[in-house]
């Protein structure tokens, strides 16, 4: 896909998404549900909307992933109920039993695609073990690429070695990587149902952390903003829904598809686009999109 157009309809899709309200309609399943290994990364890209450049080295315990993704499968009910698994960061290869998730997450999940989305530093750094694992269990890996000096030529002949399927995120091979930023809204002001419609996130890429799942990505992980700038944009009990206290993959699919009381945070409407890729400063502007 041409990558102009690539940029217009990532442009386009708040609109849509609001005009068709197809953020409140209730799925049958989860479209993408997100695992992170670790919420670090070693690229440190500005504004982040999983706010890695503000995060500890975090590592995901392999036991509580193994936990949380048997009581999802068991929620199931033996239906495919998952269109894809995403596992992801963070820098997901810095998790140094990454191999481990991959078998865990094919072991649960045996018809769902998983996907190991990185940016591709670490890949030719790899031994056979991670990849066979890789071509094992059927992982796919997404490489974002980002205008630093990585030899992609190298990844792909390793895939391509391996028998792995390998592509870049976006179905393109250019790298113009831009960033876009979501403002933060440090008072809460904006209108929560309106957010959630326009969100490109919200009822699409779903966030399992530690027992809890989210209807979008950026909530579980704002903790490392305020903890930054101190902060206090708040997460409830409202905001997430723990796995351990439904009876079934439904209640977790209604939950989903409303907005949460964190949506009045997000300045969808104000989101800026088109952002030169750079390495975080740690600057509080990166996030709410204003100089102060």
């Amino acid at each position: 896909m041409p990558y102009r157009l690539v940029l217009l309809r990532r442009d386009l899709l708040p609109l849509w998404a609001r005009l068709t309200k197809k953020n409140m309609r209730r799925k049958d399943m989860i479209p993408i549900l997100h695992f992170h290994l670790v919420d670090h990364c070693n690229l440190n890209c500005r504004g982040c909307d999983n706010f890695s450049p503000l995060a500890k080295d975090v590592f995901t315990d392999v036991a509580v992933f193994e936990r949380d993704c048997r009581r999802m499968a068991g929620l199931m009910g033996g239906r495919n109920r998952i269109a894809e698994i995403q596992l992801l960061g963070g820098e997901p290869l810095l998790h140094p039993q990454v191999t481990s998730f991959m078998e865990i997450a094919r072991r649960y999940f045996p018809e769902t695609p998983v996907n190991l989305v990185s940016n591709g530093l670490l890949l030719p750094k790899q031994g056979d073990g991670f990849w066979q694992c890789c071509k094992r269990h059927g992982i796919h890996i997404i490489v974002t690429k980002y205008p630093v000096r990585l030899d992609h030529q190298e990844i792909e002949r390793l895939a391509g070695q391996h028998g792995v399927e390998l592509s870049y995120y976006g179905s393109t091979d250019v790298v113009e990587k831009t960033m876009e930023c979501v403002p933060l809204d440090l008072e809460g002001r904006q209108d929560a149902r309106d957010s959630f419609l326009r969100c490109a996130r919200a009822n699409r890429c779903i966030a399992l952390d530690n027992g809890k799942i989210y209807t979008c990505s950026l909530i579980p992980y704002v903790k490392y903003f305020n903890r930054q700038f101190n902060q206090r944009l708040e997460v409830t009990a409202a905001d997430c829904l723990d796995i351990y206290k439904v009876g079934s993959l439904d209640e977790i699919l209604d939950f989903l598809c409303k907005p949460m009381p964190f949506c009045r945070y997000c300045d969808v409407k104000g989101t800026k686009r088109g952002i030169k890729f750079g390495v975080s400063r740690k600057e509080i502007t990166e996030w709410i999109g204003e100089r102060r």
